[in-house]
């Protein structure tokens, strides 16, 4: 069985698509998929094949497609050109997080986004896989572990995803010394970001693995994120967050996220405010509970089975 998944990373698109696009990798393979990931943009990893695969001439895509199962994570993809790569492979997935075009008839659609199922109810020609319980998960956040939380704040995450154009790094860092002087932060910084000044209780950290992130986010008290999937990685371990919208295409997400209990900041003057109600216990063990029982990605294995089952039907 073959899998291609066309995605895109780098300045412009950040590397949220990517990170699921790996994910979603390691699930096809263990069900036994050959997978090869088309990655379009600045930015690439070893393991991806880097192509502008979306142009004029659809026809280019066809050696590569053709009686494959295709993965389409992408903003930009319009729908004649999804209509085009649906005509021509055996199985084709879209990514999908606000229902954002018409897809192709006989498709499958892919929203791992909390209460994601509310854009497809009049949905009856595809085949509609929506929910948190649908998230692709990296494989290092799919085992829940016990997080403690602490009666004091002694060490804060911060962490704003692969792309930091406007500094916000450093503007939330400055915040973070001045409010809990005496917490230990630990920043973690993305691929593209500009350079820091910190104290002496900051750790600067780059290219984690993601074990090493995933530790970093039980040893905290409070993390402060952006609103992508690292936000959905530390609700994964029921870690107490601070999210800030980062792109547009965040709001409805935290809007939504913001009902389990996730504190959310619009802007960057709205963390001081956030942080001072959070120092308190029983707000960060009550979040933590919460967190606890939402069922992120329980149910991709049944996703995955589909496919293969579409696959080969």
């Amino acid at each position: 069985m073959q899998a291609i998944i066309f995605t895109e990373a780098g300045g412009g698109f950040g590397l949220g698509h990517l990170s699921r696009c790996e994910a979603l990798k390691d699930y096809l393979e263990n069900g036994g998929f050959e997978v090869s990931i088309y990655c379009r943009g600045d930015y690439t990893q070893p393991h991806c094949k880097q192509i502008e695969w979306i142009s004029d001439d659809y026809s280019n895509l066809d050696e590569i497609i053709i009686n494959k199962l295709v993965v389409v994570d992408s903003y930009y993809a319009n729908k004649e050109l999804c209509e085009y790569i649906s005509s021509k492979a055996k199985v084709c997935v879209f990514f999908d997080d606000f229902n954002r075009i018409e897809y192709p008839q006989d498709s499958i659609i892919l929203n791992g986004g909390l209460l994601g199922d509310r854009f497809y109810k009049n949905d009856i020609k595809n085949e509609i896989f929506a929910g948190i319980e649908y998230y692709i998960l990296r494989k290092e956040f799919r085992k829940r572990e016990q997080k403690i939380i602490n009666r004091d704040i002694g060490r804060i995450l911060i962490t704003l995803g692969g792309n930091d154009y406007t500094n916000n790094t450093q503007n939330i860092l400055d915040i973070v010394e001045k409010e809990c002087p005496y917490a230990m932060i630990d920043v973690v910084l993305g691929k593209i970001h500009k350079p820091i000044s910190y104290n002496f209780n900051t750790s600067m950290h780059k290219n984690l693995s993601p074990n090493v992130f995933k530790n970093l986010m039980l040893d905290c008290d409070l993390a402060i994120s952006g609103g992508g999937v690292t936000m959905v990685e530390l609700q994964s371990t029921c870690t107490p967050t601070i999210a800030m919208q980062i792109a547009p295409n965040q709001a409805y997400q935290l809007r939504v996220w913001q009902k389990e209990g996730l504190r959310i900041a619009t802007n960057i003057h709205q963390i001081r405010g956030l942080l001072k109600t959070l120092r308190k216990f029983k707000d960060r063990k009550k979040l933590s509970t919460k967190l606890a029982k939402v069922e992120i990605g329980s149910k991709v294995n049944e996703f995955i089975n589909t496919l293969i089952t579409r696959y080969n039907g």
